[in-house]
């Protein structure tokens, strides 16, 4: 199930469009089925125990200690599952948005199995060749919209590559300082977690791979790319960039940079959690003043991940926790605010805070359900945001009152950037005349099946925490 979790979009999208370029609509059909049976194949892997309860090992290139491992505990298959919702949902707002629908779901299709490639990949090879696969069908994603689009996504791929360059040299560091501790040269995962190593060099080991999963968040300072990128890709390409690939950063200091490099991720924590806090503030202070909605998300975007990096760098049991569902709850908020960008301008209006206002009046669901995400990104009671905040913050402040009480700030700041965001665009008088069509069947499907699971997570949390804090209390352990 594993292979077919990673294969089955793969090797589906590139059928549709060897067969289906000429037909956009049964391509398009093709590729949404596809999705949905991709997101049924996460639900059948739900977990039934602690640890990793999947797991496929098959060597591959033993004379190099390189294994075909794959496995799935209880934060990979909610960061798998997460991918799967948010892949579908951007492929339902790009519903009439897309003319070529073979090649754009076939790049959609490949950039999620090599996506859950990378949640289940046990050999440090074989993550790192998903890792380096899922680049390249993001950047053509990212370049489609002419040519600042292109420039964005080149910037974009130049950030990932040195990253993914670095992270390729602390690999093969640790296989090489494994083997001569052992005698043993593997890149296997679990053998490499009881590696020898000074503190020194599980410091700049860790600082390599760490390197990588920085772009990806993407983690102040190391941002640079991102808001240019998300306002100029096509919104489907945004949610994607910002509701699932950003997720597999945090994953990544999660799964490798804390448990295989612990006395150096030690030292770098409190600067870990130093640049976390101030990219929640940072980052919230660029939102509150940008005009451009989009820039606007792709801010508030940036500044909840920072969050989650103070979360990961406090490496307390609540924290990693709260991290975790906070990367849950941040997916879903993304497609739900990026969806709105969509179809604002689908319908021929432009994402300028400045030629918005009043737009509740004919548009009144979309006005409604644009709240309610607006109303989970502040941290509201009882929206999924609410749980992964609280428990973050809470493990961050025991940790360090300094930087967790910083931190805090950014809830404020989100308050101040979303509702001065909804006033501007849905309050006042109406600024256009012409009258604006309301959300039509499909967008009110997603818009409302996005909301309904922010809530369901807000009042319903121990669903996913369960399996979550199965992993983190194990973690939290090591520190």
């Amino acid at each position: 199930m594993l292979n077919a979790l990673i294969y089955l979009p793969m090797l589906g999208g590139g059928l549709v469009w060897l067969l289906l370029r000429g037909s956009p609509g049964a391509a398009r059909r093709a590729v949404l089925t596809l999705a949905l049976l991709e997101l049924l194949l996460c639900l059948a892997l739900w977990p039934h125990g602690g640890g990793f309860y999947a797991q496929v090992q098959t060597p591959w290139l033993p004379s190099l200690g390189v294994g075909y491992t794959l496995g799935m505990d209880g934060v990979s298959f909610v960061l798998a599952l997460l991918t799967a919702v948010v892949t579908l949902g951007a492929l339902l707002v790009a519903w009439d948005a897309v003319d070529d629908w073979a090649a754009f779901g076939a790049l959609i299709l490949l950039a999620e199995g090599a996506m859950m490639g990378v949640l289940t990949a046990l050999d440090l090879v074989l993550f790192y060749v998903f890792w380096e696969v899922m680049i390249v069908p993001v950047f053509f994603l990212a370049a489609r919209r002419g040519a600042q689009a292109r420039q964005a996504a080149l910037r974009f791929f130049l950030f990932t590559i040195v990253g993914s360059l670095l992270m390729l040299v602390s690999m093969v560091g640790l296989y090489v300082l494994h083997g001569q501790a052992t005698g043993d040269y593997t890149f296997d995962y679990f053998k490499l977690l009881h590696t020898p190593l000074s503190a020194q060099a599980s410091l700049w080991l860790m600082l390599g791979m760490l390197a990588a999963f920085a772009v990806k968040i993407p983690m102040f300072p190391l941002h640079l790319w991102a808001p240019d990128t998300y306002q100029r890709a096509e919104a489907p390409v945004s949610i994607i960039l910002a509701g699932a690939m950003a997720n597999l950063g945090a994953y990544g200091v999660l799964r490798f940079c804390l448990p295989l490099f612990p006395a150096g991720a030690q030292l770098f924590a409190p600067w870990g959690m130093a640049l976390g806090a101030v990219g929640v503030v940072y980052a919230g202070l660029l939102a509150l003043v940008q005009n451009d909605l989009k820039r606007v998300i792709a801010y508030s975007s940036i500044s909840h991940m920072g969050l989650v990096v103070l979360g990961l760098f406090a490496w307390q049991r609540q924290a990693l926790t709260g991290a975790v569902f906070l990367l849950l709850a941040h997916g879903l908020l993304v497609l739900g605010l990026f969806a709105v960008t969509a179809w604002i301008e689908a319908r021929g209006r432009s994402l300028d805070l400045d030629t918005m206002g009043g737009w509740f009046r004919p548009m009144p669901r979309l006005g409604i359900l644009f709240l309610i995400c607006l109303l989970a990104g502040v941290g509201l009671p009882g929206l999924a945001n609410f749980v992964g905040e609280f428990l973050t913050l809470a493990g961050g402040v025991e940790r360090d009152v300094l930087w967790g009480a910083l931190a805090a700030l950014g809830i404020l700041l989100s308050v101040m950037y979303f509702l001065r965001a909804y006033e501007r665009s849905m309050l006042g008088p109406l600024r256009e005349e012409a009258a604006m069509a309301d959300l039509g069947l499909r967008e009110t499907f997603v818009m409302g099946a996005t909301v309904a699971l922010l809530l369901w997570l807000g009042l319903f949390p121990q669903v996913f925490l369960a399996p979550i804090d199965s992993v983190t209390a194990a973690l939290a352990y090591l520190h």
